[in-house]
């Protein structure tokens, strides 16, 4: 499955990248849910915009190459459509992408963690990580082989060799 563009969650007034994709539980209960054809890059056939909503994970608009997407997997329900069947930890985050410490660690400028149960917000975390310094010379020369090495370290006559 190719997912390769993020879903968008509106919190608190600012939009942040979710790869968590929570519809797709939803859509795995019914076998005779209307299919959407994918699209280069998507294999899901469809991208999702959600909201925390007074303290309510809801699923707010769709994108798919049908007509009304929402009325057709959520017939009868208008506006936002609280999601439910959402239980568990979903991470979202907006900002740069860096890699941090040994081996690398993948982070964002800002995080956010959301523990939820039925829907419910129960709890989050907000990080603010743009303080937190970028992978030194000698943590990236270790975590990545040398043909992976960026021209400035593969030029350095002394290179630090991973054991």
């Amino acid at each position: 499955m190719s997912n390769s563009f993020p879903e968008k969650l509106h919190l608190d007034g600012a939009v942040y990248d979710m790869f968590a994709y929570p519809l797709c539980s939803y859509l795995a209960q019914f076998p005779d849910w209307p299919r959407f054809p994918n699209w280069p890059g998507n294999s899901r056939g469809y991208s999702a915009t959600w909201a925390v909503i007074d303290d309510v994970l809801c699923l707010t608009g769709m994108r798919a190459p049908v007509e009304e997407p929402l009325a057709a997997l959520f017939p009868g329900i208008a506006g936002p459509v609280p999601a439910t069947w959402v239980s568990g930890i979903i991470d979202v985050h907006r900002g740069e992408r860096r890699h941090v410490g040994y081996p690398s660690r993948r982070i964002f400028d800002d995080e956010v963690y959301l523990e939820i149960s039925c829907g419910r917000v129960l709890r989050e975390w907000r990080f603010d990580l743009r303080g937190v310094p970028d992978q030194t010379d000698e943590e990236l020369k270790l975590s990545l082989p040398r043909f992976l090495w960026p021209a400035r370290l593969r030029d350095d006559p002394d290179p630090v060799e991973p054991k």
